[in-house]
């Protein structure tokens, strides 16, 4: 069931979801007649009985799925609003078998607009020498010659970079047992928390603030969505963090023991 209420009176009505038309657009509030657009807010007010879980069948589609019905711009606006400032009632509300054409398509467009800004930032600075280019070479192409490499390229490596990001992420749920509602839920939030990388626009800090961002945002997102816990979802973030920090412990502290093994003192030094 979904709630629709009146924004001129605050008439309320419980609706099914399936008796909603799916190219509905506009609704008539029975109290005051006004008519108002059925869309205007970017998701229905859930209503799950107080049950606290939320099935499948209760969740809906993003409005970026539903462009047909609310405009791309508008479908667009409504859904980074979601992503960047409502992400909890974005994922709890969202479907996680909906299929994954339409988050991908998000995520690699938005993914893409966010780290070209990014790199064009970067750019930027190494023309200007404040820094120095990673590779010589680039040094000596032309600045068109590497914007037309950039929209090329980067595309393809947010592509490959939200397959393999997710699938990680993914596994790494697994283990703490906080994927209960499968790869798909998984590699929505993936793709539609994307919608903060276009935070890359701002320069030169744009792309730290929004790398933190995406990490709340996914942290917040990954709970509703698999419908688990928090202390799930960071121990899962926590995982590659502790896997690296054991793996250098291992190398480090084996070398001093071996330099301090190696540590000769002269004789005569002590009396």
């Amino acid at each position: 069931m979904v709630e629709i209420k009146c924004p001129y009176c605050g008439y309320s009505k419980q609706v099914p979801r399936e008796k909603i038309p799916a190219n509905a657009k506009w609704a008539v509030c029975p109290k005051c007649r006004q008519r108002f657009e059925l869309f205007q807010d970017v998701f229905f007010e859930q209503v799950d009985g107080g049950s606290g879980t939320h099935g499948s069948g209760d969740r809906g589609s993003s409005p970026w799925e539903m462009r047909d019905q609310l405009g791309f711009w508008r479908a667009m606006g409504q859904t980074f609003k979601a992503v960047l400032f409502s992400p909890e009632k974005m994922f709890k509300t969202l479907t996680y078998n909906g299929g994954m054409k339409e988050p991908l398509a998000f995520g690699l467009l938005t993914g893409s607009i966010g780290s070209m800004f990014g790199f064009f930032w970067q750019l930027i600075l190494m023309s200007l020498g404040v820094m120095a280019f990673s590779a010589p070479f680039i040094g000596h192409l032309g600045m068109w010659f590497i914007l037309v490499l950039m929209v090329v390229f980067v595309p393809i490596i947010v592509l490959i970079g939200i397959y393999i990001y997710s699938a990680i992420l993914h596994v790494l749920l697994l283990i703490v047992r906080g994927a209960g509602n499968g790869f798909e839920a998984t590699f929505r939030v993936v793709c539609y928390s994307q919608a903060v990388q276009v935070l890359g626009i701002v320069p030169f800090l744009g792309g730290w603030i929004a790398g933190i961002w995406q990490l709340i945002v996914q942290i917040i997102g990954l709970k509703e969505i698999h419908e688990t816990s928090y202390l799930r979802v960071i121990v899962a973030f926590l995982i590659p963090v502790v896997f690296v920090v054991l793996v250098i412990l291992a190398v480090i502290i084996p070398l001093v023991v071996h330099l301090i093994q190696g540590i000769h003192v002269p004789s005569g030094t002590w009396s």
